[in-house]
């Protein structure tokens, strides 16, 4: 299911109008328009404020392409069978993650700090200041 028709879905189950949809969510009402008429596609910035408003949505169903929604009942229907997340929190491949992690050596305290300041460089010194004066005649200073 696309994401336009996800939105859509969700305007249905609140029982809102795409106006009031965009302005819970802090969006323009042009955008929603857009994103409806299928013109645009919703941008991370309109999902994100999407699961901030509902949190009860949920992101997983919103970006999941394969899933496919059946409506069984109404709306109360619609929650429990839609936005429920289809991952389990404690995702496996996290845990390999973590395991990597664990096994990594520590850093040695004897190694070099290899992000040392390097050496500044040497100024270069003035040898000369020329000033020069509107009527043509000019100064000049010589550092001692």
């Amino acid at each position: 299911m696309e994401l336009n028709e996800k939105i859509k879905q969700i305007l249905v189950d609140k029982n809102v109008s795409p106006s009031h949809f965009a302005d819970e969510i802090g969006v323009q009402r042009s955008s929603i328009s857009h994103i409806l008429a299928g013109r645009n596609r919703p941008s991370l910035d309109i999902i994100q404020k999407i699961v901030k408003r509902y949190p009860d949505i949920g992101l997983d169903w919103i970006l999941d392409d394969e899933e496919e929604t059946v409506y069984s009942g109404g709306p109360s229907a619609l929650k429990s069978e839609i936005y429920e997340p289809k991952y389990p929190q404690n995702r496996p491949h996290t845990r390999g993650l973590e395991s990597r992690r664990e096994s990594l050596p520590a850093p040695s305290t004897n190694q070099t700090n290899l992000r040392a300041q390097p050496e500044s460089p040497v100024r270069p010194e003035i040898e000369r200041i020329l000033i020069f004066y509107s009527d043509g005649t000019f100064k000049e200073y010589k550092s001692s």
